[in-house]
């Protein structure tokens, strides 16, 4: 039978105040029951102190749980985002890994530790959208990063090679060579190049506005 600590010290410490009175035989009997009811009150207070051990050590648990289960989601989530060839996805997933590391919740090693079982370089998604490609399947297509050349690099690059592949000799050689590299880094110039030297062996496009 379980004994209700609580209750017994009450019972007993009012004992104790009842025989408070000057007759030897009831200060006796106070100072007994006194002693009975600390001695509960001291048990109450120990069960007390253990539920609430036992609350704490089941919140802490709980709460390393709902950690644990976050923190792989959230992993997950932002791997995906820098495995993705979609440049705002790209960039989202990357400022949000940045924001945890500035809040004390860095969670690189478990973005990686994803990236890598999905068959992604890690060194690669982190660097650049274009650069984030499976790192063993030779399969997997180029992305198309032509969009992303800047506009004037571009226009660097068609200028020289229309000019490499109008020419004779070795230029018109390494002209098409660097053409076919770019092409297979995914930026493909091909067009920009055609219009290049249409527009210096025939003119520019009349169809095109002059300004």
């Amino acid at each position: 039978m379980t004994i209700n600590h609580r209750d017994e010290a009450e019972k007993h410490l009012a004992t104790a105040a009842h025989h408070l009175t000057e007759e030897p035989a009831d200060m006796r009997i106070a100072e007994v029951a006194a002693w009975i009811g600390q001695g509960h009150a001291a048990l109450t207070r120990n069960e007390e102190h253990a539920a609430t051990t036992a609350d704490l050590r089941d919140a802490i648990t709980l709460l390393r749980r709902r950690e644990y289960a976050t923190r792989e989601a959230v992993s997950a989530h932002i791997a995906k985002g820098l495995a993705s060839r979609e440049r705002n996805r790209w960039s989202a997933a990357r400022s949000l890994a940045q924001a945890l590391d500035e809040a004390e919740a860095n969670m690189d090693d478990l973005i990686d530790a994803r990236l890598s079982d999905g068959g992604w370089d890690p060194r690669s998604a982190w660097k650049a959208v274009a650069s984030a490609v499976p790192a063993d399947d030779p399969w997997t297509p180029t992305p198309d990063i032509t969009a992303e050349v800047p506009e004037r690099v571009r226009r660097v690059l068609v200028e020289y090679l229309a000019a490499a592949l109008l020419s004779k000799g070795d230029a018109q050689g390494v002209g098409q060579t660097i053409i076919f590299a770019l092409k297979r880094a995914g930026a493909d110039l091909t067009g920009d190049i055609e219009k290049q030297i249409t527009s210096i062996t025939l003119g520019p496009d009349p169809s095109d506005p002059p300004f």
